[in-house]
């Protein structure tokens, strides 16, 4: 989005990278947040305020595309793991329910 405006394209360019960024910046924020709060079992509002104030200045040593460039890689590199749990989320929980039951299992027959 910023190389858009720092190059100062056409505002049909500005617009839809406008529209994809903050599309999936709220899909990676709501998404990782809900993970924070259920992987934190009373103690998520310490791993919410966490991860609020994770904050690097960047800006002025790289610049607003340099930025932008990361947080888009940081966000690609996100966006294809929630699209692997979400494809592939299923099998792995059953097969840790499957690990959980062997345990439970071995540990109620005595040698």
């Amino acid at each position: 989005y910023a190389w858009v405006c720092q190059e100062r394209v056409n505002i049909a360019a500005v617009c839809v990278m406008l529209f994809l960024t903050g599309f999936l910046s709220v899909w990676t924020y709501t998404s990782i947040l809900a993970y924070l709060v259920d992987a934190n079992t009373g103690r998520s509002s310490m791993a919410v305020a966490m991860n609020s104030s994770i904050a690097v200045p960047l800006q002025d040593a790289i610049g607003d595309g340099g930025l932008y460039t990361l947080w888009a890689g940081l966000m690609v590199i996100v966006e294809c793991m929630i699209l692997l749990v979400l494809y592939k989320g299923r099998s792995w929980r059953e097969a840790s329910v499957e690990r959980e039951k062997q345990k439970l299992d071995h540990g109620s027959n005595p040698r």
